[in-house]
């Protein structure tokens, strides 16, 4: 693995990113799950190329090689993306957020004048969404908010098997995984997906921790009042995030376009990689 790129943000700390595709070609900032990382968008550098497209992929604070930042709430992520967008000279870009990527993505659209269009795949939606997401994840959802030092724990633990025990490391991410889900990690790409989920925990599990409780308080913006049109993208076999979410999300949006795949929560992505980057840059 070669040594990401860094820039200095705002408060000191250190950004991770990387770069796929044409350094020339129009730039797309893309966003990873959780857990993820910048890893993860490698595996579209070909797809990048051949369609002219720079894809920038930062890794978020506490995820892979970018600095931890406490206390951080969604809206703080856009400061550290109006920075990199600035010290890479970037005038106008798409952004594609990815599941827990997803809320960066709206936050950066309707913050920033410079993103021309957000694309939103396998994305969880607001707390006003809550009641549609599987209850699996509304019951850890609530009882990371609630309970000090739970959500610590619970990624520490997953932190510490993506460092000392990957396999059982990669058990826990293809646990309860789609019959589409389950083919993506039986081929070569899903290798690549659990590498990425593990570079997640390459400084512990902090970063992982802190953000998973926070996307279920309020995101501090409405993304109905994005200025930009929001793109969904989610498969209808999707086990982490059922499609109920992203219908309940489209319902509340004024204009956007819903494309439904059959896939699950990975392959949604890595299979529609192409048409997904192709919306991006309409």
């Amino acid at each position: 693995m070669t040594e990401p790129e860094t820039v200095v943000v705002g408060d000191g700390r250190r950004l991770a990113y990387e770069e796929y595709g044409r350094t020339d070609g129009r730039p797309v900032v893309c966003l990873h799950g959780n857990p993820g990382s910048r890893l993860l968008w490698s595996l579209f550098d070909e797809t990048a190329q051949h369609h002219d497209a720079r894809l920038i992929a930062p890794d978020r604070p506490g995820f892979g090689a970018s600095d931890f930042r406490p206390d951080r709430d969604l809206l703080d992520w856009v400061d550290d993306v109006r920075t990199l967008a600035k010290m890479l000279d970037l005038d106008t870009f798409s952004v594609v957020g990815f599941s827990a990527g997803g809320p960066h993505a709206a936050a950066c659209a309707h913050e920033l004048d410079r993103v021309e269009r957000a694309v939103l795949v396998s994305s969880p939606g607001p707390p006003e969404t809550r009641q549609y997401a599987t209850a699996s994840n509304r019951r850890l959802t609530a009882a990371t908010r609630s309970v000090p030092g739970l959500s610590r724990g619970l990624f520490g633990l997953t932190g510490w098997l993506a460092r000392h025990w990957l396999g059982r490391f990669r058990e826990t991410i293809e646990s309860g995984a789609s019959d589409a889900d389950r083919e993506l990690f039986a081929a070569p790409d899903g290798t690549v997906v659990v590498a990425d989920a593990a570079e997640a925990f390459a400084q512990g599990g902090r970063g992982p921790a802190h953000e998973f409780p926070m996307l279920g308080e309020p995101w501090g913006f409405d993304p109905a009042d994005c200025a930009r049109k929001l793109s969904l993208w989610h498969g209808r076999q999707d086990e982490r995030v059922p499609l109920r979410v992203a219908q309940a999300v489209a319902s509340r949006l004024p204009d956007t376009d819903v494309t439904v795949v059959d896939a699950g929560h990975y392959s949604t992505l890595v299979e529609q990689f192409e048409s997904i980057l192709l919306d991006a840059r309409r």
